[in-house]
């Protein structure tokens, strides 16, 4: 065995280890993805140095991922659609449609989606749904629907819609740019087009008419019903409250129904479950988990804010809300209990949800994080200045249109125009994409720190690390390795069917590693594979930016999905159930369709 075959399978190793890492999310996805960079240093540049043989890849090959081009493009549109979201470009059209009293509320519901697939045809899927979060809550409240059943259904009509133009999303660009730089293949702005409008034909009706059903029986968050998500809230206990003496039994304390005690620190010390006879005191600064409802009742709830507005005056001028941290909030990397709202004094973090996860720290320690649901305490006029903000998205709360202003239309218009020179070919989408981050930013749409916020660093180290192993598999010949298994295993079959199946493969491992991965590592095997069948490219890499947006099945498939777990109070499992026959479904349309548009 060679040198070369012993760094393809040690690099098939490394490729393992990442789809475990990545899977799982105990580790934070920026060192993953540094993990997975440094053993391939390791075995490509440090290994090979010491042993004196030579390399098929050196450092400045598997460093080259970070200044990818696509990658550029990918990161400069996020802050594009940050600067949309950020001057509420989108707000106005995209409420009044859900004000609309002429339209049945199936048809309104249709529209909705159908808007949302054409939104991110053209725009970063992200803050597609960020602005979408409140619109649905407002057309579920107005139209008598449980929200749980549009947001799921909003989400993967934007990832749909993703997969209609090459700018669509971030999988598409990073394909498009593997395929011209291993297969020569040039992918032109509409050249998924074709196929990703009959696909999303066929997802608009699962979506609109299958998934909610799938979703089950759900009472809708308005203000009238109680979220029924489990919150993380802390109180310092005062003298007086219903607490104090309460004593832990059989690890446990009695009579706190729905709600747990998660942990309680006293003095610099910190007691946690299974409690062995600590008895709760004044001054205790004691962390709970439960539900909103029954939170509020046992007085869990902010009791200082509680007694103060008894205090001033009835207690109907304190509000809760649900409120979303989006992507490239102020927020992200501050404790809940010093978030230092600026400019919205008078609120106070109540509690806070994140993604079910039940942390045992107080909210000191804790850091908040995008997609983190907080419930928020405050009077009447403090909430009216949260519709003004762009680091809080309300959820609970009837929504109002804001007129857009002077910055909402100078940013439509750099959009349209970033849009315009890159379909027609007067720039390249990653020249289009740059010219319009800058742009936004001299016309005042968004400010270089709400800019670098938007820079996700996870995107960044991610895909550096993906292009690196993907390099590292086209190099040692893995790739054709793979592809020549692939097509041995299915000897004597069509083209269509090779590709059928290996459509199948990426979209199951798209839905348990990042979307974004699964798409640059398989793009060089679907190459060598056509090559292998003696077919045409083109078909075989479209699959693979169809396979790998088929992300939705799992809410870590793509960041989106966990956007509207917390909203909706959706289970892994409400992924599995609505969202699997989906995966089924698009690759049952492309396996159809792309034989007969394709010619294979």
């Amino acid at each position: 065995m060679g040198t070369i075959d012993i760094q393809m399978w040690l690099t098939f190793l490394v490729v393992a280890g990442a789809i475990v890492a990545l899977s799982f999310d105990r580790v934070p996805i920026e060192l993953s993805a540094l993990g997975i960079l440094i053993a391939l240093i390791l075995l490509f540049v440090v290994g090979p140095d010491l042993a004196g043989t030579d390399s098929p890849l050196s450092l400045a090959d598997l460093l080259a991922g970070f200044a990818n081009p696509a990658l550029v493009a990918v990161l400069a549109l996020i802050i594009v659609g940050q600067a949309l979201f950020q001057t509420g470009a989108l707000d106005r059209p995209t409420r009044r449609l859900a004000r609309m009293p002429k339209l049945g509320r199936r048809t309104i519901v249709v529209l909705l989606l159908a808007g949302a697939i054409v939104l991110s045809a053209f725009l970063n899927n992200t803050p597609v749904v960020v602005i979408l979060i409140p619109v649905v809550a407002a057309l579920a409240r107005e139209r008598r629907i449980a929200s749980p059943k549009l947001l799921m259904p909003m989400n993967a009509a934007t990832i749909l819609g993703g997969s209609m133009t090459l700018i669509g999303s971030s999988t598409n660009l990073l394909v498009a740019q593997v395929a011209e730089r291993s297969g020569g293949l040039q992918l032109g702005f509409f050249s998924i087009t074709g196929p990703g409008i009959v696909v999303a034909g066929f997802g608009l009706l699962y979506v609109a008419y299958v998934m909610p059903h799938l979703l089950g029986d759900r009472e809708a968050e308005t203000d009238g019903h109680i979220s029924g998500k489990h919150f993380l809230a802390e109180i310092v206990i005062p003298e007086g409250h219903p607490l104090v003496g309460r004593r832990a039994v059989s690890g446990l304390f009695p009579g706190l129904h729905h709600v747990v005690v998660r942990l309680v620190r006293r003095a610099g010390t910190t007691y946690l479950p299974p409690f062995e006879s600590l008895e709760l005191q004044v001054g205790d600064r004691v962390v709970f988990a439960g539900i909103r409802r029954e939170l509020t009742e046992l007085g869990l709830i902010l009791p200082g804010l509680r007694e103060e507005a008894a205090a001033d005056g009835p207690q109907r001028t304190l509000s809760i809300a649900e409120c979303l941290i989006p992507p490239g909030s102020r927020l992200i990397g501050r404790s809940p209990a010093n978030a230092g709202f600026d400019g919205l004094e008078g609120l106070s973090v109540a509690a806070v949800e994140r993604r079910g996860r039940m942390n045992r720290t107080t909210f000191s320690e804790m850091r908040l994080e995008g997609g983190d649901v907080l419930l928020m305490a405050g009077r009447e006029a403090a909430f009216e200045k949260v519709r003004g903000s762009r680091d809080l998205v309300v959820l609970e709360r009837s929504i109002r249109p804001l007129p857009a202003g002077a910055e909402a239309k100078r940013a439509i218009v750099i959009f349209a125009l970033m849009v315009l020179a890159a379909a027609t070919g007067l720039m390249s989408i990653t020249v289009a994409a740059l010219s319009a981050a800058l742009a936004m930013i001299a016309a005042g749409c968004l400010n270089v720190r709400q800019a670098r916020r938007a820079f996700d660093g996870r995107i960044f180290m991610l895909v550096g690390a993906s292009i690196g192993m993907a390099l590292a598999m086209e190099r040692t010949g893995g790739a054709a390795y793979l592809a020549n298994g692939l097509v041995a295993s299915m000897h004597g079959e069509s083209p269509a069917l090779v590709l059928s199946a290996l459509f199948a493969l990426i979209a199951l491992l798209t839905n348990v590693l990042s979307n974004n991965a699964a798409a640059v590592l398989f793009t060089p095997i679907a190459i060598s594979t056509a090559v292998r069948l003696g077919a045409p490219v083109e078909p075989f890499v479209v699959a693979v930016i169809f396979a790998a947006n088929a992300s939705f099945a799992t809410p870590i498939g793509y960041q989106t999905n966990l956007l509207v777990m917390g909203p909706g109070g959706y289970r892994f499992s409400d992924y599995l159930m609505a969202g699997g026959p989906l995966v089924v479904l698009v690759w049952a349309v492309f396996s159809v369709l792309a034989p007969w548009y394709y010619g294979l």
